[in-house]
């Protein structure tokens, strides 16, 4: 049976609020976003991005060395890049030619020099790169309206 894909490639990177994986599935509050708003560049940001990995048939059960990191736009580095293994097992009632997706999540903080375009990017070795780009500008957050108080 021929594979999807010859090559693990990342499948997607999405910017989000907060993320989770938990049991092969990404749990996501606030993701796909590209624009966020900074109150005080001074002081650490959140940031949070889900990452997905498309494995083959033919390269399961090995080892891929995965970096992740944030830049400005000028490739000037701002979150250091992170180093982890990516791999995907068969499990016992996969169909041959299959292809396995491993998922990542990514919750973190960061101080950003200031408002302006940075990038995430996801470094699969020799197989695959993804960028993601995203805009930070500077202003307040506005508090929700309440509505009239019960009595």
């Amino acid at each position: 049976m021929v594979t999807e894909t010859e090559t693990p490639e990342i499948e997607f990177l999405i910017m989000a609020d907060r993320v989770e994986a938990l049991n092969g599935k990404l749990y996501m509050m606030g993701g796909g976003w590209t624009d966020m708003t900074v109150v005080d560049f001074t002081r650490p940001a959140p940031f949070a991005f889900a990452l997905g990995v498309l494995v083959p048939w033919t390269k399961a059960n090995q080892k891929f060395p995965l970096r992740l990191w944030i830049e400005s736009e000028d490739g000037t580095t701002i979150v250091p890049p992170f180093s982890l293994n990516i791999e995907a097992g068969r499990p016992a009632n996969s169909s041959p030619g299959q292809s396995f997706r491993s998922v990542l999540a990514v919750n973190g903080e960061a101080v950003f020099p200031g408002p302006g375009t940075y990038r995430t990017v996801a470094n699969l070795g020799e197989f695959a790169s993804k960028r993601v780009s995203f805009r930070l500008r500077s202003g307040t957050v506005l508090a929700p309206v309440q509505g009239p108080r019960q009595q």
